[in-house]
């Protein structure tokens, strides 16, 4: 243990050097494209002045960002929670499972621009209506990633469990849930980067608080750098997510290697 965890000490400045050059990269990449294309400020500002425009903002950036990262992450606990048990129930019960998919299908299969107007009639306009759609939104992936890890366990496993004459419940407990921890990090890394944009979008469509309200009103105002730094957040978010989601399945599942 202790060996691992220095292991993983010793591997933070290599990752945090490729970040820094990764970062630098993206800058300078930027800024020559910007300078050499002679693209207009009102289209696309050099990152100086991204960066002065977040620094000048960045309570109104972070204030925003907080309230898009809440909404995503309280719609993403209630879809993962949801799709857990469906999707155990879809396991213990194959007749539930064949009645329910059409219906889940089809919540899928609608888009988010006709989502969001209904919701935000039936909860209004605040935090409420991004939770529900980005719960609809990031509801189907872990379902879907859910399903497929809890009917594919070890056969080793369920053959000693059946010998011991193990019930289902305990077969759900000990056995499909361990193996299906995988696929749940798998889902939450897709969900985790639809909720965020869910929740943009939703708030884009409602005219809620948020980022993607303020990327809108950025543009209306023709405040190009704040619409330019808005997105950046936007994008910080989602790497940040997903590596958060990484490291929490390398903690979890340490067990496996």
């Amino acid at each position: 243990m202790v060996s691992a965890r220095a292991t993983r000490l010793a591997g933070w400045p290599r990752q945090m050097s490729i970040l820094v050059l990764a970062v630098a990269t993206v800058i300078l990449v930027w800024t020559a494209l910007v300078t050499g294309l002679r693209i207009p400020a009102y289209l696309v500002p050099t990152p100086l002045a991204v960066f002065k425009s977040f620094g000048e903002n960045w309570r109104i950036i972070a204030s925003q960002a907080g309230f898009t990262l809440s909404a995503a992450g309280l719609g993403l606990l209630i879809s993962t929670v949801l799709a857990t048990v469906l999707a155990a129930v879809f396991v213990l019960n194959r007749n539930i499972a064949a009645a329910a998919l059409p219906v889940v299908i089809i919540f899928r299969s609608m888009p988010v621009n006709a989502i969001a107007p209904i919701m935000l009639l039936m909860l209004g306009r605040g935090i409420g209506t991004s939770m529900a759609v980005v719960s609809i939104v990031s509801f189907f992936p872990l379902l879907v990633n859910l399903a497929r890890g809890l009917s594919v366990p070890d056969r080793t496993t369920q053959e000693l469990l059946h010998v011991y004459g193990a019930s289902r419940w305990q077969e759900l407990r000990y056995m499909r849930i361990p193996f299906a921890l995988p696929f749940l990090f798998t889902g939450l890394r897709v969900a985790a980067a639809n909720a965020i944009l869910g929740a943009m979008l939703s708030e884009w469509i409602t005219g809620s608080r948020g980022l993607g309200n303020l990327i809108l009103e950025s543009g209306e105002m023709r405040e190009i750098e704040l619409l330019w730094a808005a997105v950046l957040t936007s994008v910080a978010a989602g790497l940040c997510v997903f590596w958060l989601t990484s490291a929490g399945e390398r903690r979890v599942l340490h067990w496996r290697r």
